[in-house]
Parts: C-alpha cells; structure tokens; sequence
C-alpha cells in the first residue's frame, strides 16, 4: 500500500467516525457536560471536608548517619509507628538536593535525616540538662532534618509532624530517665534536674513545618477531582467507541472494509484522531471551570502549575492512553452489552484502586500498592506534580512514559485480536 493511498484512507475512516459521533448530539454532550457538572459538584461539597484519616500510613525514607544508639531508637521508633510505611537509606545515602528531591517528587511522602554524632551530643546534652559536673551547658539540642512531600494536605503535614515529635518527645524522657538511673549507680553522681527541665528537657529541636516542606500552594479538593474527573471522562469514552466499533461489525461495515486493501492501524487511526479531539476539549473544559467558574461559585481556583508543556503531556499521554483501553475492548466484547458493562465495570474498578473516588494517601498499606498498577493513579500522579508541586516536563515523564506504554501495549493486543476475529469470519 502507497503511502498516498493510506492517507486518503485513513482521512475517509476519520471523517467516517466524525459523521456516527455528531448523528449523537445528546450522547456527545453528554461527554462533555457530566465530567464538568461532577467535578463542579465535587469541588464545592469536599472544599471544607477534605480532611485526615487516622488509618493513614505515610510511605518514609529514615537517612541515619548517627551511628550510636539514639540513631538506632528513633529509626526503631517509626518503623514501629503504624502510621509510617518506613525504607531506610543505605549507608551511601543521597545528598540533600537528591533527599528534597524525594520529597518533592511525592515519592516519599517524608524524608528524615538523622544527623551525625546524635548519641554523643544527646548524652552530653542531657548531661547539662541536669547540672553535672559543672556542664557548660553550650551544647545545642540535636536537630534532626525533614522534608514533607508539598502535595499533603496541611492536615497531614500537622499530622505528620506531631507523630514525629511525639516520637522524639517520648525517646527523649526514656533517655533522660536512663541518665537519671546510670547516676544514681554511681557513687559520685549528683542530679540537680529541675522540675521544667524535666517536663521539657530539649535534648532534640522541634520539628517545624516552615523547614519541612517547600513554600508550594497547599493542594484543594479541586486539584484531586479536577484530573480524577478528567481521565474518567477520557476512559469513559471507551462506552461509546467500543459501542460503535460493534455495531459496524455487526451490519458488516468492518467486513466489507476488510475485503478492501485497507490495513487494521487505518480503521483504527480512523477512531483514534476524532476520540483524542474530544478528549482534549473534555480536559480544556475542566480547566476553564477550574480555574474560572468555581471561583464564582465560591470554591477553590484550580492552579494550573507553571508548565503548560507537562499539562499538554499529560493530557495527550492519558488520552492515548484511554482510547487504546477503549479499542481493547471494543475487540474483546461481542455485544454492545458486553463493551458497555465491561467498560464501566473495568474504568470505575481502575478508578477506585488508582484514587479518584478516594485519595490514595487516605488508603492502607497494601491499597497504595496496588494504586500503583493503575493508569488513574499514574495520571493523578501527573497532575499532582504541576498542580501542587511546581513540576515540569522532567518530573512528569515517568507518569507519561507508563500512560503511553500502556496504549501501546492496549493498541498491540486490540489490533492482534482484531486481526484474529477477521479471519476468524
């Protein structure tokens, strides 16, 4: 087939795909009118209610460069503290652009660095703490580092925060009372700890949000269900396509184009190009309700970030991403029944798991794992990072390189399945 002869046909399949769309018009407003209206609704019931969880486990990464025993209790202390999901570095650990780097990416959702010389400053603290030995007293606290992943809700980073420093509350009164139980052993030891240093001996700085997170817009209940309604819109429009792909099977259209010279990736481009378009006026929608309609509704502005080149990324990656999942099943169902059913059934479980109807950070343990083999989550994901965290291109191209494997390998399996049924009639 000459290369002329492949773009006359695959223009005739697009503007024949064109024509079965708008003989619809109800059906495609419909597509463009429901994600609006939810994500409108949405917004404005989860603006005062998009609160914490007490089931959360917040995915840590502990750097311990202390190499004594107060390194040892704290790293103990969060990997025993349920609401952490804690790795540990290796003795090589990151540096400390890398380390906010994790936090900022939402990889991490904290990065602990327990500094150096922690034991030998913490004993020799708690020493002056009680007066001993005529102790100068000029020895700082010890200042453990954290970076917060900036896309927490301020609830959560609250959150986070006092777990950690009730932590450290507790380690230091276990070792205050060690130090207090070591001298009474001796014959010469002489505590003199005064009744406020015991209530707050201070052997460890306090945490603080202002040095724990980048100065980055807090995320809204319109940053989640704004991208999470957009890319149900786009897989939804797996229903209509896989619809319409079966009925011309069904009244022998496809038949008889494929007793023509007209190769599978042509009928298929022919869904494609028109599909993608609606696609990207579904997410141009959004964003103009977003940014400009909520506001006079009394919600939240959507912030678009400072990258329209990772927005335009993304919503292309996701959009081929939704219409190969479409096709798929538009060649494994043999009744419009069965596509529609297995449509919804498919995009809703896809969607609970990935964290559109439930944020992931809200799930257990094993269902953040999970969310990690669904394209919603790697889309939200996307956002997320121009949204809250500032990001660009370079941050959102893994969320793009896994939506974008993913059509591959959906347009594989839809055009071998489609070949497989053609000659099998």
């Amino acid at each position: 087939m000459t290369a002329p002869l492949a773009l006359r046909q695959l223009s005739a399949a697009i503007l024949k795909e064109t024509r079965l769309i708008l003989r619809d018009p109800h059906a495609l407003a419909v597509l463009f009118i429901v994600p609006v209206v939810f994500v409108t609704i949405l917004s404005l019931a989860l603006r005062d209610v998009f609160k914490s969880h007490t089931g959360i486990a917040f995915r840590t990464l502990i750097v311990n460069h202390d190499t004594g025993a107060v390194g040892k209790s704290l790293q103990d202390a969060f990997s025993g503290e349920s609401h952490f999901r804690v790795d540990v570095a290796p003795k090589s650990a990151p540096n400390t652009a890398a380390l906010k780097a994790l936090a900022n990416s939402g990889e991490y959702r904290l990065v602990l660095v327990i500094p150096p010389r922690a034991t030998p400053q913490v004993r020799a603290r708690a020493s002056e703490q009680m007066n001993l030995n005529g102790g100068s007293g000029k020895t700082e606290p010890v200042s453990a580092t954290v970076y917060l992943d900036p896309a927490l809700r301020p609830e959560h980073r609250n959150m986070v925060l006092a777990i950690a420093n009730g932590i450290f509350s507790t380690i230091e009164a276990r070792l205050m009372a060690e130090r207090v139980l070591e001298l009474a052993r001796t014959p010469f030891g002489k505590p003199t700890l005064s009744a406020d240093k015991l209530a707050a001996p201070k052997l460890f700085t306090k945490l603080d949000e202002s040095d724990a997170v980048e100065h980055l817009p807090a995320p809204t209940s319109v940053q989640q269900n704004a991208p999470g309604w957009t890319l149900l819109a786009m897989f939804f429009l797996a229903i209509p396509l896989s619809v319409t792909f079966i009925r011309e099977q069904a009244l022998g259209g496809l038949l008889r184009l494929q007793t023509m010279p007209v190769r599978g990736w042509v009928l298929f481009g022919g869904k494609i190009v028109p599909y993608f378009l609606i696609n990207q006026i579904q997410f141009a929608l959004i964003l103009i309700v977003g940014v400009w309609g909520l506001p006079l509704l009394g919600g939240d502005r959507l912030t678009l970030g400072n990258s329209p080149a990772a927005l335009v990324a993304l919503a292309v990656s996701a959009s081929v991403a939704a219409i190969g999942f479409a096709l798929l099943i538009a060649t494994i169902a043999r009744t419009s029944e069965q596509a529609s059913t297995l449509s919804a059934t498919l995009i809703m479980t896809l969607a609970a798991i990935g964290g559109v109807m439930v944020p992931t950070i809200i799930m257990p343990p094993f269902m953040q794992q999970l969310a990690e083999f669904s394209p919603f989550f790697w889309g939200l994901e996307g956002f997320l990072d121009v949204y809250v965290r500032g990001g660009g291109l370079r941050e959102v191209w893994p969320e793009c390189a896994k939506l974008a494997a993913f059509a591959v390998l959906c347009f594989v399996l839809a055009l071998r399945r489609f070949h497989q049924r053609a000659h099998a009639s």
